[in-house]
């Protein structure tokens, strides 16, 4: 059994399953990506077994420390004061070197810095918030890279009050702007840049890439050379390896600067790749369908975004295979894509960062009718189903009309692509124009009052609300409507300075920004919980829907914020 062996292991958040033997805690990385998947009914994949990692100690190929006087490490666990790591178990032998070697030249007026391991050295990264300290970490530079124990050095300026720990292209200060790095011997080498990303493991990353090279030849075995696109290229690590393999390849980023050196890379190893610098989603929707035989993406942690899933579902690829560090919006994503025409067929979790808690999972998505919509309530004359987000009416009805009895489907309600939950229609036109009442959950920025009536004049009664509880500095709200008129709810919220969070039209786009990348809103946080109608007889109708799959997750996410720390 492999230990970590580490004496700051309590006090650093490195390594949270650090205290147990490394095979005690893979099990539980299995079960956080089974977890997310199984949040969502219609996903039903081939899950693997988690796939250990090797080596586990000493793997790190990147480490993004923080400095404060004469240490240099991460913030203590439940604190804001900075642990040294100079005895980190699990940083690579240069990484180490080269940590040591800048911490020797502590205090430098540096709040951190980014180091990252290449085949040809270490390039260093210096972060600072201070516009006049070039010269002395100029300094610093010269002297790492003199030592040997930096191949380049770049200087990082941030803002004070920005939270990212880089901001904008760093400037070089001593050494190559770039360098080669190839994952494994005989790999064809990509260019390395100051802060550009790297997976952390080399071992798992290149058995990540042979398993996209093998699943591609599996499932387009009768395509000589296969057209593939791959999107968030990055420095084009993986499309050179598939372009080695014989594939066709098309690779998309939107940082000009790192597919930049995956052309200038291909062009020095004899590959042919078309590299291109754009959004994936921009360039994806001015797709024919069937352009490419195959789509490979690996997206940042907040996942797809809803316009790059629809062109994507247009596009209609033989094989999508999905990498992402982030199990929730990768089940967020594949839920969508179902209902677009690509299921997700199979899953792998990857043990990518040994005794963290983090998982990478390696899927495959392949063509499929989409799922017929759930059925809630069903008579003679009516049918209530279950809507999902990111779907219109008329997308739902479609679906709907395919269900038995269901062939002459007619929506009562014309709830917008944003809403999910209860959708009512009758089976046949004959039957409309019956009238009730939506109860609607939402979440809305601000701390709501406990209950209240907004006037509305389209309608006499208004918008009742009750808050159900807060969210951080939210609210969770039920809201009560007769008619199911998603803009208008939201222009309701919005006019008494709650707008619903998430929402596009009538949102804080601040708040929106904030909610989308660290808890996965992708679209307003609108659900229709239950649905009360009363047909053209009188008689009372009901349909209920418990809170969607993916608002659930962003309760969770919320919730896990709230989580009381310890300060010192």
């Amino acid at each position: 059994m492999s230990v970590l062996s580490c004496p700051i292991q309590a006090r650093c958040p490195g390594c949270p399953l650090g205290s147990s033997p490394y095979e005690d805690g893979l099990p539980s990385k299995g079960a956080t990506a089974s977890a997310a998947l199984s949040q969502y009914r219609e996903l039903t994949p081939e899950i693997a077994p988690p796939r250990p990692a090797t080596p586990v100690h000493a793997y790190r190929l990147r480490a993004k420390l923080v400095c404060k006087g004469t240490a240099l490490g991460l913030f203590e666990r439940g604190s804001h004061r900075v642990l040294d790591v100079s005895g980190c178990r699990v940083l690579s032998e240069r990484l180490t070197s080269a940590a040591a070697a800048l911490r020797r030249l502590l205090p430098l007026p540096i709040y951190g810095a980014d180091l990252r391991e290449t085949s040809e050295g270490v390039l260093v990264t210096l972060l600072t918030e201070d516009p006049s300290a070039r010269r002395a970490l100029e300094r610093a530079a010269q002297s790492l890279v003199a030592s040997g124990d930096a191949l380049g050095v770049a200087l990082g300026f941030r803002r004070r009050g920005d939270a990212r720990l880089l901001a904008g292209a760093p400037e070089v200060l001593a050494g190559p702007t770039e360098a080669r790095h190839a994952l494994s011997p005989g790999a064809p080498y990509a260019y390395a840049a100051h802060g550009g990303f790297v997976q952390a493991h080399a071992g798992q990353a290149s058995y990540v890439y042979d398993e996209i090279a093998r699943g591609l030849r599996q499932r387009l075995g009768s395509v000589a050379a296969p057209r593939v696109l791959e999107l968030f290229a990055g420095n084009g690590t993986l499309a050179l390896a598939l372009a080695r393999e014989g594939a066709q390849v098309t690779a998309v980023e939107s940082f000009a600067p790192a597919i930049g050196l995956a052309e200038r890379a291909a062009r020095e190893q004899g590959l042919t790749l078309r590299a291109i610098a754009s959004d994936a989603a921009r360039f994806v929707t001015d797709l024919e369908p069937g352009a490419f035989d195959a789509v490979v993406v690996n997206p940042p942690r907040r996942g797809l975004d809803v316009a790059l899933r629809q062109a994507l579902g247009r596009a209609a690829p033989r094989a999508l295979a999905y990498v992402s560090c982030n199990p929730h919006t990768l089940a967020r994503d594949a839920w969508h894509l179902a209902r677009l025409g690509l299921r997700l067929a199979r899953a792998e979790p990857l043990d990518m960062i040994p005794w963290s808690d983090a998982v990478e999972v390696l899927s495959w998505l392949e063509p499929a009718p989409a799922p017929a919509p759930r059925v809630l309530f069903e008579n003679e004359a009516w049918l209530a189903v279950e809507k999902s987000p990111h779907e219109t009416a008329r997308a739902l009805t479609a679906r709907v009309r395919r269900l038995p009895g269901g062939e002459s489907a007619q929506p009562l309600d014309a709830w917008g692509d944003e809403v999910s939950g209860v959708f009512w229609l009758s089976k046949s036109a004959s039957a409309l124009g019956a009238s009730g009442e939506r109860e609607v959950t939402l979440a809305c920025r601000g701390n709501q009052r406990k209950q209240g009536t907004i006037a509305r004049r389209s309608s006499p009664l208004g918008t009742r609300y009750r808050k159900v509880r807060e969210l951080g500095r939210h609210s969770l709200v039920d809201a009560f409507v007769v008619d199911a008129d998603e803009a208008a709810l939201l222009r309701d919220f919005d006019a008494i300075r709650h707008p619903v969070l998430g929402s596009r039209a009538h949102g804080d786009s601040e708040t929106n920004d904030y909610f989308h990348h660290r808890h996965g809103l992708d679209r307003a946080f609108l659900h229709v919980t239950k649905s009360v109608i009363r047909d053209s007889a009188g008689a009372r109708l009901e349909a209920h829907s418990e809170l969607s799959p993916d608002l659930q997750r962003v309760l969770a996410s919320v919730e896990s914020d709230e989580a009381p720390v310890q300060r010192r």
